[in-house]
């Protein structure tokens, strides 16, 4: 680690349990980085592995972890788990519906309907005829199926994990050829499309968030270097507002972790490098901790409140479950 932090380039952050959640390339095991305490050069163990997870669900699964309001869902070969790192507690989502096609790739996303105050797991199956959509709540810890085929087609590099973003979960896909972003609204629980940026040229492309705002990076499959540049969508919903945004160093893959200062935000670079960069002085202070990342997800401090209700509500559940079996 170079000394630019030390001479002050990067502010000093204020410690409010923000934790960088990541799993590593072979997708096998999830570790937790105490960000301030990494950044701010105060001595202790870093990070550690949430080895209970892995001791849990077992050690054939290849997790994909997604974070909303400091719950994390993962989802290995067995389902869906819902996880509280602090608390060390999980939740295994029931299985999910079948279709009654046969289904060739999956869409899922996390997220949380502020309108019922509940958890929501969504999972889409795509058929030949399109999208069918499957929603999990947390309060009934049931699954129901969403009325209609939605008209949509794998693209060429389809990343699974939705994106969550002013109530709804985001995925990149392709209709009538065309790559456009669809958000499933957790409230209402319907299917709205997002336009790509106009002149969009048909590139291998990710889509992401860049702080709180829609973004798409480009990927390189050819082993060529991507350019510096990415999309930024600065008013949501706006295809107008598709903004082009310069990153420090050409790269083959761009993620932002979803953490940031007022003039910093931490980038994942090519799966492996760490950099708190600054977009306005194109300055940036590489972290000395190399890995070789899966998935990334910004967490902060636990709702334990919610965690303990939501387990509650889950405890009724199996015992209002229970008697109703000893009654048949």
């Amino acid at each position: 680690m170079d000394d630019q932090n030390k001479d002050g380039a990067i502010e000093v952050i204020k410690d409010k349990g923000q934790r960088l959640m990541f799993t590593d390339k072979a997708r096998k095991r999830i570790y937790s980085l105490k960000l301030v305490q990494f950044l701010n050069y105060i001595p202790g163990p870093y990070s550690e592995e949430l080895d209970f997870v892995r001791s849990s669900i077992g050690s054939a699964w290849a997790p994909v972890v997604l974070s909303c309001k400091n719950i994390l869902m993962c989802r290995s070969d067995s389902g869906f788990h819902l996880v509280n790192p602090l608390t060390r507690e999980m939740k295994k989502v029931p299985n999910s519906p079948q279709t009654k096609k046969p289904h060739s790739w999956e869409l899922h996303g996390f997220g949380f309907d502020d309108s019922t105050n509940q958890y929501k797991v969504v999972e889409a199956k795509g058929c030949t005829d399109g999208l069918v959509f499957s929603v999990y709540e947390s309060l009934t810890d049931s699954w129901r199926k969403i009325k209609g085929m939605f008209p949509y087609k794998e693209p060429r590099l389809c990343k699974k994990s939705g994106t969550v973003l002013n109530g709804g979960v985001h995925w990149l896909v392709k209709r009538d050829e065309s790559l456009v972003i669809i958000c499933f609204r957790l409230a209402e629980e319907e299917v709205r499309e997002i336009q790509v940026p106009p002149n969009w040229n048909n590139q291998t492309v990710e889509l992401g968030l860049f702080r709180d705002q829609l973004c798409i990076t480009s990927i390189s499959v050819s082993g060529e270097l991507c350019s510096e540049t990415f999309w930024v969508m600065k008013e949501y919903g706006v295809q107008n507002s598709w903004t082009t945004m310069e990153f420090i160093i050409p790269y083959y893959r761009l993620q932002h972790s979803g953490f940031w200062t007022d003039s910093f935000d931490l980038m994942l670079v090519d799966a492996e490098v760490l950099l708190m960069s600054d977009f306005n002085a194109k300055r940036f202070w590489e972290l000395t901790m190399r890995h070789e990342f899966g998935d990334v997800a910004e967490y902060g401090r636990a709702w334990v409140s919610m965690w303990r209700a939501l387990s509650l509500l889950l405890i009724k559940n199996n015992r209002r479950k229970a008697k109703m079996i000893d009654i048949l």
